[in-house]
């Protein structure tokens, strides 16, 4: 296992290659040279029945439970600290996630998910460290909240991010992607904004991260219909309940598939039986 495409030569990657090596008859120096490639290669045409990390995240996702109960999540609010974000009329950006970063947090907890915020709100750490907090925390997933921001104000709806590179099918996060459809149809389904559909990219925080993480933007602060909702508390539940509802969506069985936006949370006294 050399973990998750990350575009780095780490300790990981280069355990698996000279165990590769070993394995394969060739000399474990763990360098990527010619013979090595030849091998891999040759190798590659045999190899079917999909990826092998798409099978462990499924494996984990799968072996867990649906139960919410004992599940981590790291919830990221964007900016925070000196960094306020994009500023509209007043209204920061880093205010208003860190908002709604505490309602999810709220959500979660009240159905036993252990919940960590990557910071306070008068700190920023760097993305690379957000992803470092959130490995350590060995976390089953990660939600990172941002808002969205455009020089036109007519930009507006709701976009979520998953890691993912259109170079290479193996450099996904399949759970990740699914999680990010998960919430985001939910978001779409629950809010009436304008679906500005989910997608892959390699930002440090996505790519760093050793768990599915999922990036989040519902709404344009620079749009002036958004920014009147996301300042309202009760349109920051409905997201938060949006986003529990998802998070529980990705743990059900297969054969459990409620449409989305129709699913209803149990009471929370009861969701741990």
């Amino acid at each position: 296992d050399a973990g998750r495409a990350d575009g780095l030569f780490g300790a990981k990657t280069e355990t698996a290659l000279r165990a590769f090596q070993r394995d394969y008859g060739l000399s474990p120096d763990g360098t990527f040279g010619p013979a090595t490639m030849r091998a891999l290669r040759q190798l590659g045409r045999r190899v079917v029945g999909g990826r092998p990390q798409f099978l462990r995240e499924a494996a984990a996702v799968a072996v867990s439970g649906p139960n919410l109960l004992g599940k981590r999540v790291v919830i990221d609010p964007g900016h925070g600290g000196p960094d306020r974000g994009m500023r509209v009329g007043g209204i920061s950006e880093a205010d208003v996630v860190w908002d709604l970063a505490t309602h999810v947090e709220g959500r979660l907890a009240a159905f036993g998910v252990t919940v960590y915020l990557t910071h306070g709100p008068a700190t920023c750490p760097s993305d690379l460290e957000r992803a470092q907090f959130g490995n350590a925390t060995g976390a089953d997933l990660l939600l990172s909240l941002h808002l969205g921001a455009h020089h036109s104000p007519a930009g507006n709806g709701v976009a979520t991010y998953h890691f993912g590179s259109g170079a290479s099918a193996a450099a996904t996060s399949t759970i990740g992607e699914r999680l990010a459809g998960l919430v985001h149809r939910e978001v779409v389904a629950r809010t009436g904004l304008l679906d500005c559909r989910t997608h892959g990219k390699t930002w440090e925080l996505l790519r760093m991260t050793r768990m599915p993480a999922v990036l989040l933007e519902p709404g344009y602060l620079t749009h002036p219909g958004d920014r009147t909702r996301l300042t309202d508390p009760s349109f920051r539940e409905v997201i938060a309940e949006a986003v529990l509802v998802a998070v529980q969506r990705l743990f059900l069985p297969a054969e459990v598939d409620p449409p989305t936006g129709t699913y209803v949370m149990p009471a929370a006294a009861s969701a741990g039986r």
